[in-house]
């Protein structure tokens, strides 16, 4: 005689790397729901690709409602309103409760924008595929109107304000109609990463049409302006938000220890209130804080799935040890740069490195589309990169170019 055995139901906050890697690990005798406001997975270490048309933003993308089905899961294309770690239930924007057995949280961050007047209105966000679709469209709409200078300003000089900058020189940099301002209220460039790589990119830059200002607090964004608390302010024209990030409204009620961070989890992933909730990705923090990585999140989600498998079937749980891994930070067509703690490589050649990272994971997230789909999605992505990427770096650097600019920092 077979024991009926009821299914635990399992609901994913995010389908992003954390939450699409733990998806795909999680035992089909589950009654799996995921959650996202999101239609697409988007690989968005390489968005900002997007503004050189390296990239397009469906070789970025792959559907989740496919992928979700094929898994034997269910996908609910909403918003989260609010969790009840009590009641163990997750509230929807269109007031549908859902209830729960075991809780993944993996929804990331969102866009802070820490309260400073025309932000919102004025500034575009950088988080989405779409958010740089507009920006890249908006620019060559600024080109055609033949205003000069056309003034454009990236708010955050770290990570992803360094990349956006390169992005924008590897397709600009000869458009004399173009300036560029970087603003961070930091001391210098990537604040967390050795100081070194800030000061080789800002040489980089020197023959460029790039200004940076640096221990900037910004008080006000406009339409025209952006403005200091020295009273100071600079013109722009198209302003990008890549300053600063939190975790999404809907956790601001959360009855568990919160940071603008993450949310806090033992080495488990589990927060120290409720044994049924779990986070992954850049949503949590764990008792030793690791790097908000795409790689890490990927890890933290395997392992997220892993243990979730292991408390539905009540065994005991393994704790994660991941570790801190490597970097690569592009800027642009100028130069890429290797980080691993205080060493710092710089070389064109590492290019290729960070697209093998992107095409490698994209095939393997995509794995379970349909094969149709999947052949030309390979396909695609690996046509453009040829095409716009790997070709043109090799044709037009030079071995004294490669080598003056190929170095241990």
């Amino acid at each position: 005689m077979s024991l009926n055995r009821k299914k635990s139901r399992i609901i994913v906050i995010g389908a992003n790397f954390a939450g699409l890697t733990a998806v795909s690990k999680l035992c089909k005798s589950h009654d799996v729901t995921v959650i996202d406001a999101k239609q697409d997975f988007q690989w968005t270490p390489n968005i900002h690709e997007i503004l050189s048309d390296v990239k397009k933003e469906t070789s970025l993308s792959l559907n989740l409602d496919t992928i979700i089905t094929r898994l034997g899961h269910r996908f609910i294309n909403q918003t989260v309103s609010s969790i009840d770690g009590a009641l163990q239930t997750v509230t929807l924007d269109d007031e549908q409760i859902l209830n729960y057995d075991v809780l993944l949280i993996a929804s990331g961050h969102s866009r802070s924008n820490y309260g400073i007047k025309g932000a919102s209105e004025y500034a575009y966000g950088f988080r989405t595929a779409d958010d740089v679709v507009k920006i890249h469209n908006d620019i060559e709409a600024l080109l055609d109107n033949n205003k000069y200078p056309v003034n454009i300003n990236i708010i955050g000089g770290g990570f992803t304000g360094v990349e956006v900058l390169g992005e924008l020189l590897r397709k600009y940099a000869t458009n004399k109609k173009l300036k560029f301002n970087v603003i961070d209220r930091a001391e210098r460039l990537v604040q967390a990463l050795p100081e070194k790589l800030s000061d080789d990119i800002l040489r980089q830059c020197k023959n460029y049409q790039v200004s940076f200002h640096f221990n900037k607090k910004i008080t006000e964004v406009k339409s025209c302006s952006i403005h200091f608390d020295d009273k100071e302010s600079i013109e722009t024209d198209l302003t990008i938000w890549s300053a600063g990030t939190k975790l999404p409204d809907y956790l601001d009620g959360i009855d568990t220890q919160a940071t603008s961070n993450g949310l806090a989890v033992n080495t488990y992933l589990q927060t120290k209130e409720f044994s049924s909730v779990f986070v992954a990705g850049d949503s949590a923090t764990l008792p030793n804080s690791l790097p908000k990585q795409a790689s890490i999140a990927l890890d933290m989600g395997l392992h997220a799935a892993t243990n979730i498998n292991r408390f539905c079937a009540k065994r005991s749980l393994k704790p994660l040890k991941a570790q801190t891994k490597p970097i690569i930070l592009s800027l642009g067509d100028i130069n890429t740069y290797f980080i691993q703690g205080q060493l710092v490589l710089a070389s064109p050649v590492l290019a290729t490195a960070k697209e093998a990272v992107y095409q490698f994971y994209m095939a393997r997230l995509s794995a379970l589309l349909p094969l149709e789909q999947r052949v030309l999605g390979i396909a695609e992505r690996m046509i453009i990169s040829t095409e716009k990427l790997l070709l043109v770096e090799i044709l037009k650097l030079r071995p004294r170019v490669l080598l003056g600019r190929s170095k241990v920092l």
